[in-house]
């Protein structure tokens, strides 16, 4: 089993209104020096409701995300735990993803029928805004769309090979040969008179804004479903983002990570026909896009957060206005099959999680 089940929770977008207030950061009141420490906490109990015995160390519950260390955020302290009593741990690479992996005895013995147990993580991870919100300062301070079309890059300030061709690359997730997916990027053709990067994802943003609604799903939905429904969370908008911009030979990927919101923000949920439990508290797992835009490089357009459109989902992404954390960067795997076969498994085998995600802004609770 996959350890898809901490990670599949980072997916589910929080779409509050009013959630603007003094959790946002603007590029005039933050400075060079400040770093925002973030504390995040993963804890549960799973539970085996089936009738027969379930090894641990099948289950993958000892194996949790782990932040990424960047050029803007880097971890501080990690606590791992199962039971009550803290444990030590590992951190190791599958792919693009660090994951801890808790080194418990209890990963080699098993759960019995009506048998729980609680694990959890806490990391505490230093991020810093004033280092986001400079990368893309003109386009924060720049109202007018045309303007700044016109001091954006052109497709020959793209290299390529610097940047590798797995940031265009077709995918099982984002398969732009699909058919339903090729109409859309004829009809995009025809539609977008601008040709430079920055105008062509301006016009998938606009196509996106009109057609798809926000609705969330587990497990998530593939680019090609949210254009048949016309429905999509963070991640399955984005999911459809990557796929139309890579059609364009635009480098993009995914990137999740948790979102701190406010003190009293709250979101509960049940999914996977009442097998998955969570709730967030103080933010909640979110899905962007990074994108390669010409001269600012790698730029975070947000589908879902806030209540902006075209350039707005870039001067209103929750990477450059929330203390955000990034927990991992997803450039190939089809995650979305992954964890439609895992939110069966857990509903065969009946394994019940009850899981929640707390974030805390350290600067805040400081006397």
């Amino acid at each position: 089993m996959s350890h898809i089940v901490f990670f599949t929770i980072l997916f589910l977008v929080i779409i509050i209104s009013g959630i603007f207030g003094s959790s946002v950061y603007s590029f005039n009141n933050i400075t060079s020096s400040q770093g925002i420490l973030i504390g995040i906490k993963y804890y549960g109990n799973v539970t085996n409701s089936g009738s027969k015995s379930i090894m641990i160390n099948e289950t993958d519950i000892m194996v949790f995300d782990y932040p990424l260390n960047t050029s803007t955020q880097r971890i501080i302290d990690v606590k791992a735990w199962v039971n009550g009593y803290e444990y030590p741990y590992k951190v190791i690479k599958e792919n693009t993803q660090y994951v801890l992996v808790i080194q418990s005895p209890y990963t080699n013995s098993s759960l019995k029928p009506g048998e729980s147990i609680s694990v959890g993580v806490e990391y505490n991870v230093s991020i810093d805004m004033f280092k986001r919100i400079s990368s893309i300062y003109n386009i924060l301070l720049t109202n007018n769309v045309t303007e700044l079309v016109k001091i954006s890059g052109t497709w020959s300030d793209i290299n390529y090979s610097e940047i590798g061709a797995e940031y265009i690359n077709v995918t099982s997730l984002w398969n732009y040969t699909n058919p339903l997916i090729k109409l859309l990027v004829n009809y995009l053709n025809k539609t977008i008179n601008e040709s430079k990067p920055l105008s062509i994802i301006l016009g998938i943003l606009n196509w996106i804004d009109n057609n798809i609604v926000y609705s969330t799903r587990i497990p998530p939905r593939h680019p090609w479903e949210v254009i048949v429904e016309g429905l999509g969370d963070c991640d399955d908008q984005s999911n459809l983002l990557i796929t139309l911009a890579r059609s364009f030979k635009i480098p993009s990927y995914l990137e999740i990570g948790i979102v701190y919101i406010g003190p009293n923000f709250k979101y509960e949920n049940v999914e996977a026909e009442g097998y998955y439990h969570y709730t967030f508290l103080g933010g909640g797992g979110h899905g962007w896009v990074a994108v390669y835009i010409p001269p600012w490089k790698w730029v975070r357009v947000d589908l879902t957060i806030g209540s902006g459109k075209g350039i707005g989902h870039i001067k209103g992404a929750a990477y450059y206005i929330f203390p955000t954390v990034v927990i991992d960067k997803v450039i190939s795997d089809d995650y979305a099959t992954q964890s439609a076969e895992y939110t069966e498994e857990i509903i065969s085998k009946k394994i019940k999680y009850d899981l929640v995600l707390e974030v805390v802004n350290y600067n805040l609770t400081k006397k």
